[in-house]
């Protein structure tokens, strides 16, 4: 039985009493509320008074405390360390340097575990502190807000625990972690490559030219640019600009908001807040802030300079996260598993306000039998579902009139198909000798859903006949509910009552995405003159993993998906305007969230479409493969878009990594089709060269028998010829590598 919070009282910190769970659901009454045994019973609750103890056993008799209660934060300093993100490791750096575990009065650990807890000081300072320190990831400093107390229950069914002290003796904080959390005059922010100084007063004055009743979406990314750029201490201006809005939700909804910022793993920075202002007329030539020397990005492309295994921004660290379930290094398939998922997540709320780029995409990812696709494809699956997007999910293709349906149950289709090099062969051979005729017409579906994301795509009478009827069905299910008083399901029915008034239109923005996982073996000789300028495997991204025999990882052990990163997924998939409730249909038709661009970044499209054009022009006199370089654009417009949108604003940066690897798929797609085309003809030497180049790359060398054997059924001796022809051009380079036990291995690079 709970009865810590009587301590807390009787030593005037204030407590209010939190909603319990039943059966996985919030009694708060709304089920997708996410803050289980979090959720303040009052809404007022930063405004809780210090209870007498009747008004205390009178809320313990009608049950505010059955599960557990809230501590405010109010003349405290909680430091709050978060084993998930980080926490542990940061807090024994912090704890040797300011001896934190000694010096706390009261030691809860939380109910999640594994190091997490909460030390409690008195903080005698009105100033406001930083809730975050760049040095310390993983924990927050809250001298504001709420924490839950010791002995309330978790959602993990533990139970919050002290581990030392007492609420009597919760003691002053030390003078020099009150300094070190002391509001800076300036915050330090990066931007463009830039370190900047920004004071309150350039936030105030960037604020003074937006309005306050700028879109949801856009209200949120600023807010969450000033967290970033304050470290948690800027909320006072948030809530002043807000508060002139007509939309003003109150200071409870803009703390609570601001609080869950801090746990977000996709920081939104002062460039959003810079991007918006200017916008709206906003003019500085910041006379007044301190550049730190660093290297300036430029108006170039640069791909040479772009890691294409780490993703900038959030979708860099979900490629991180899927790599880290994987025993074999698969830095490149992560990255695709990434991109693709995270293209699904945002792609029914967001689009691209330049081109109106859909975010849904067709990632092709090669890689040698045993080395892990597994692993990838697993992880990729977990996004989905910790997005809530689990229903969309599709493990192969059956039939045309299968992919229609899959797209009446829900608006999105993602399919994530194992081996698909052979799906695609028979694909190619029932389209070559037919004898299977359910298989003919499914790219022509697959290819009219995936470029109708954006309209309306056309189905047959039959086809209309059959949504008609499901839909109906559907309409009357949510209608009978209604009558019955089982839920909120009016928004749900008037999401059907409008697919079935467009009906006659076809299926409204359908969204279709593959990734799909195959063997070099399989895969390589698939893409011919035919298939690579048909317009699907072109518009696919092609991700090649050349190691074949990856080395295991030692001591590997899968890393939890953090908290974090699930409630940004979820947050951007639904992030408040609707909601899913038991098997109600994966769609969003209202109005979609334009994701911004800098004129830095328009700039380099601009040019990614020059460089483009100028490669398809190439090609068309010399190949005939133009088609392949002019997807190029389309690609680089999708994979931006993509990296954007978590944070809203498109830059550079994300312009340059996308194009980047636009620019190394097509020059893949380049190289295999022109060997394909070479072995038709008699040109054999042509097409050994291709085959080699593809074998190899910038970063990833392989040796003279490995290469051979890759060439099959060519040659050797005209293999050796071939890499010997390809260093005398300096297309390829020789290094030698000296293992461990002294043995010299001779392997050969792309230059």
């Amino acid at each position: 039985m709970i009865k810590m919070h009587y301590d807390f009282l009787d030593n005037e910190i204030p407590v209010f009493g939190l909603h319990g769970v039943t059966n996985g659901v919030c009694d708060c009454g709304n089920p997708e509320c996410e803050a289980l045994h979090k959720h303040p019973i009052a809404s007022n609750w930063q405004h809780t008074p210090l209870w007498s103890e009747d008004q205390l056993d009178c809320m313990e008799s009608m049950g505010h405390f059955d599960s557990g209660y809230g501590v405010l934060v109010k003349g405290l300093l909680v430091v709050d360390v978060d084993a998930r993100n980080g926490g542990v490791e940061s807090f024994a750096k912090l704890d040797k340097k300011y001896n934190l575990m000694q010096s706390a009065g009261l030691i809860v650990a939380t109910g999640s575990g594994q190091g997490s807890m909460h030390l409690y000081f008195r903080n005698p300072s009105e100033e406001s502190l930083l809730q975050h320190h760049n040095d310390y990831p993983g924990i927050d400093f809250k001298s504001s807000g709420y924490v839950v107390g010791a002995e309330s229950m978790h959602a993990s069914g533990n139970r919050y625990e002290v581990m030392q002290g007492s609420v009597s003796e919760i003691s002053e904080a030390p003078a020099d972690l009150l300094g070190l959390l002391k509001r800076p005059s300036h915050h330090r922010s990066e931007h463009n490559g830039t370190y900047i100084d920004v004071t309150d007063a350039e936030i105030k004055d960037m604020l003074s030219h937006i309005s306050p009743d700028a879109a949801h979406d856009d209200w949120l990314h600023i807010g969450m640019a000033i967290h970033e750029t304050t470290n948690g201490a800027g909320l006072s201006l948030w809530d002043e600009w807000s508060s002139n809005s007509e939309k003003y939700p109150g200071f409870d909804v803009i703390e609570r908001r601001w609080h869950s910022f801090g746990k977000s793993s996709n920081p939104i920075t002062i460039g959003t807040l810079i991007h918006y202002a200017k916008e709206s007329g906003w003019q500085s030539d910041y006379d007044d802030v301190t550049f730190t020397p660093t290297q300036r990005h430029t108006n170039e492309l640069q791909p040479e300079l772009v890691d294409l295994n780490r993703p900038p921004g959030f979708v860099g660290d979900v490629a991180r996260w899927i790599n880290d379930q994987c025993l074999y290094p698969r830095e490149s398939l992560a990255t695709a598993a990434a991109l693709t998922a995270v293209g699904n997540v945002v792609g029914l709320r967001y689009t691209d306000e330049l081109d109106g780029m859909s975010t849904n995409l067709f990632s092709f990812c090669v890689a040698g039998s045993s080395t892990g696709k597994e692993a990838v494809q697993q992880a990729y699956m977990k996004i989905m579902r910790a997005a809530g997007m689990a229903g969309a999910l599709h493990g192969s293709f059956k039939s045309e009139q299968e992919v229609v349906r899959n797209l009446v149950r829900h608006q999105m289709a993602a399919y994530a198909v194992d081996e698909l090099g052979i799906t695609l062969k028979k694909i190619k051979n029932a389209q070559q000798r037919g004898g299977a005729a359910y298989l003919e017409g499914l790219i022509g579906i697959v290819m009219s859903a995936y470029s109708k994301a954006n309209g309306f795509m056309p189905v047959s009478g039959d086809v209309r006949e059959e949504v008609t009827t499901h839909l109906q069905r559907q309409a009357s299910a949510y209608q009978k509910k209604i009558d019955e008083n089982e839920g909120d399901y009016e928004p749900a029915l008037q999401r059907v009552l409008h697919a079935l008034s467009n009906i006659d239109n076809g299926l409204e923005a359908p969204f279709l995405s593959i990734i799909g996982f195959t063997t070099p073996v399989t895969f390589n000789d698939l893409f011919d003159f035919e298939q690579a300028t048909n317009g699907f495997l072109s518009r696919a991204l092609i991700f090649n993993d050349l190691e074949t025999n990856p080395r295991r990882k030692s001591g590997f052990k899968k890393r939890a998906m953090p908290d974090s990163m699930a409630a940004t997924l979820s947050n951007l998939y639904r992030p408040g305007e609707f909601s899913i409730t038991g098997n109600e249909r994966i769609e969003y038709y209202g109005e979609k969230t334009a994701i911004k661009t800098t004129p830095e970044a328009q700039s380099l499209l601009d040019e990614v479409y020059e460089q483009f054009w100028q490669q398809a022009e190439t090609h068309k006199s010399a190949s005939g493969l133009e088609s392949i370089p002019r997807r190029g654009y389309e690609l680089v417009g999708k994979v931006s878009t993509i990296l954007a949108a978590p944070s809203g604003l498109r830059t550079d940066e994300h312009v340059r990594w996308a194009y980047a690897l636009a620019k190394r798929d097509i020059e893949y797609k380049l190289k295999l089709a022109y060997a394909n085309m070479k072995e038709e003809s008699d040109e054999k030497t042509d097409a050994v060269r291709a085959r080699i180049m593809n074998c190899v790359s910038k970063e990833h060398g392989e040796t003279e028998g490995v290469i051979a054997n890759r060439c099959r059924p060519h040659s050797k001796d005209l293999v050796k010829e071939c890499i010997g022809k390809l260093l005398e051009s300096g297309v390829l380079i020789e290094k030698t590598d000296t293992a461990s036990n002294g043995r010299k291995t001779k392997r050969y690079y792309e230059c």
